[in-house]
């Protein structure tokens, strides 16, 4: 049995009069621990197909279902993470980081143990006591990656979260969430924009149309073991020209669609 199961999930909603359809018939089921990279053209409802499965966002038809139970409302088995880090700007990092500790009622020392190792394992443990506006964007994002494990989710929904960060720390964030993925082996649902972040991190890519999005391609990446190199590899530029055809295609689609 898959741990996630969809069934002909439909998305709708009206604007101006008009009917859209964001997500059509949209099939899929995911393994537990698989690595699933969505990549697809801007509009294409792959962020509404992550909060859909959040629990965020209402779907218009079809069935979504988790462990065999259908998904309606936003429970503690998915954690979401969002391009903005999304800390309390009242509490330190550590403090974020013991704030869905506290919610699962750990007594105080433990969950301050707890914490600090969560921050030591993104390395943070030396900023523990700043306040996020002190924090650097990629430092914001380490924070909130701590509080995500944390949370200790059955799944991981992480919605672009270093496409605000600069080239160089996004690829330092890449190695570190692949590295923490491989420990620990949580399932993770990853919508992206950047194809080589998609292919590095993903053991399944998936390549959605053109609105209203459906699944184009499902490409499994076998690296299981990979590091840095990896992203020099002749596998790694052959899946990622895969791709970017496939992409390519629906991105000339979706530019249509919005000059007429």
């Amino acid at each position: 049995m898959p741990l996630l199961d969809i069934r002909s999930l439909d998305k709708s909603f009206t604007a101006d009069n008009k009917e859209i359809t964001v997500l059509d018939r949209l099939s899929l089921s995911i393994e537990d621990r698989d690595f699933v990279s969505i990549v697809g053209p801007t509009g294409c409802g792959k962020s509404t197909f992550l909060h859909i499965v959040g629990g965020f966002e209402s779907k218009t038809g079809g069935e979504v279902r988790l462990n065999d139970r259908p998904l309606d409302a936003p429970g503690p088995d998915r954690g979401m993470m969002f391009q903005d880090h999304s800390l309390f700007p009242w509490l330190t990092a550590l403090e974020n980081v013991c704030w869905p500790l506290e919610m699962k009622g750990l007594p105080r020392a433990k969950r301050l143990e707890m914490a600090r190792e969560y921050l030591d394992l993104v390395h943070l443990g030396r900023y523990a006591d700043l306040y996020p506006e002190q924090l650097s964007g990629g430092m914001k994002q380490r924070a909130a990656l701590a509080r995500l494990l944390a949370l200790d989710p059955q799944m991981f929904l992480m919605d672009e979260p270093f496409g605000a960060l600069d080239s160089q720390t996004r690829e330092l964030l890449q190695e570190e969430l692949h590295a923490i993925w491989r420990h620990r082996r949580k399932t993770v649902l990853f919508v992206t924009h950047d194809i080589d972040e998609a292919v590095y991190l993903g053991t399944r890519l998936l390549v959605f149309t053109a609105r209203p999005g459906r699944i184009k391609a499902d490409i499994r990446i076998e690296a299981d073991e990979r590091t840095a190199n990896f992203r020099t590899s002749p596998e790694f530029f052959k899946t990622r020209t895969r791709v970017w055809d496939l992409l390519r295609e629906e991105v000339l689609k979706a530019r249509a669609l919005e000059e007429n």
